[in-house]
């Protein structure tokens, strides 16, 4: 959510480069999570996910 609020801040001043920079950094890092491999597991499984 954090990175989502950052986003939608500096679109008010950035260059649309530069917002998909920043856009595809925050993506790798939310891949990267715990949520993120529990969200995909639980698609996989056809089950609800459980979060921390």
């Amino acid at each position: 959510m954090r990175m989502t609020k950052r986003l939608l801040r500096e679109g008010q001043s950035s260059t649309l480069a530069s917002l998909l920079e920043m856009s595809a950094g925050y993506q790798a890092i939310a891949h990267k999570t715990a949520d993120h491999r529990e969200a995909v597991t639980a698609f996989i499984e056809k089950r609800a996910p459980r979060f921390a």
